[in-house]
């Protein structure tokens, strides 16, 4: 099979494509401010302290707990405005899908079902899953696709939610520098910025971009920039993600909501956001039941609804 390495313009735009149907969160990307200037004083190595900032943000969030947990089931509510090829004859302007992720802590084991988009008709479930090892497999209507472009979406798909629903977790073993930049202010909270470079990036290729924006009052993460170069495509401006709503459960701590600036290519639409519904841990599944489609035994069934946060002001 002949791997390309930089595939041409009408391979990146089938990969695109078929990405844009995997997760609402890759119709977001260069909407944020450019990439910050790193400190020269710092080089290549970075900042201890930095590094060591990251460390104690993880600590807080619960990275013992998590390392001693079995399994993890989440639902999430993704509502945001889908591309016009996959609004369907009867669809409202905006829809909510319902998205399940299921995650092993000891193998990094993480599948994620896409619920159909509401309107007539069926639609697919579309799931992603990223294996011990990196293996990809993505399955559509409980077929596997074969499709390579769909593979690198896929994966690229699965890490990114890892990263979003774990946060500093999510890098706790990251072994590159990190450095300081410019802290921010957000919704009045002072941020330290760090700023690091994933090696390899997300979906296993290549290098992206992090940006993690860490409030200085309560340690919390307040906002993510990440590229996605992964995809195949040039964007010079990061994905932007706002994390709040904190809320502490089975001794970590999870964002309740996730927003993103709105998409430029669909000027006039409201921002998307996305909202933590359900969470179990410990169900006793194994990675065998998602290498699968439907999943099988105890990682079928869905995990019991939270009570919802309030609505953010209008």
């Amino acid at each position: 099979m002949r791997t390309e390495t930089n595939p041409p313009a009408t391979t990146r735009r089938r990969l695109l494509g078929r990405a844009l149907c995997a997760s609402p969160w890759l119709l977001l990307t260069g909407c944020a401010a450019p990439w910050p200037e790193l400190p020269a004083r710092h080089g290549a190595d970075g900042s201890s302290s930095a590094l060591q900032h990251l460390r104690s943000t993880t600590q807080s969030q619960g990275l013992a707990v998590w390392r001693g947990m079995q399994d993890l089931s989440v639902t999430l509510s993704d509502t945001y405005w889908p591309p016009a090829g996959l609004l369907r004859s009867g669809a409202t302007a905006a829809s909510a899908l319902p998205l399940e992720l299921r995650l092993l802590p000891s193998t990094g084991s993480l599948a994620l079902r896409q619920a159909p988009l509401e309107g007539g008709g069926r639609a697919p479930h579309q799931l992603h899953q990223a294996l011990p090892g990196g293996r990809v497999q993505a399955w559509s209507d409980g077929q596997p696709v074969a499709d390579v472009a769909a593979g690198r979406g896929a994966a690229v798909v699965a890490d990114l939610h890892r990263l979003l629903l774990l946060g500093a977790i999510a890098l706790a073993e990251h072994p590159g520098p990190v450095h300081w930049t410019e802290p921010v202010t957000l919704d009045g909270l002072r941020c330290d910025h760090l700023h690091l470079l994933l090696q390899p990036g997300l979906g296993g290729g290549g290098a992206d971009r992090l940006s993690l924006f860490i409030d200085r009052d309560q340690g919390r993460l307040r906002r993510l920039h990440v590229s996605l170069t992964g995809l195949g495509i040039d964007i010079d401006q990061p994905l932007e993600v706002n994390l709040s709503e904190h809320r502490r459960l089975h001794g970590l701590l999870w964002p309740g909501r996730w927003s993103a600036t709105a998409p430029t290519v669909l000027p006039g639409r409201p921002p998307p956001s996305w909202v933590l519904l359900a969470l179990d841990i410990n169900r006793g599944y194994v990675a065998a039941d998602l290498a699968q489609s439907p999943w099988a035994g105890r990682a079928a069934t869905s995990p019991s609804p939270l009570p919802l946060p309030p609505l953010p002001p209008t």
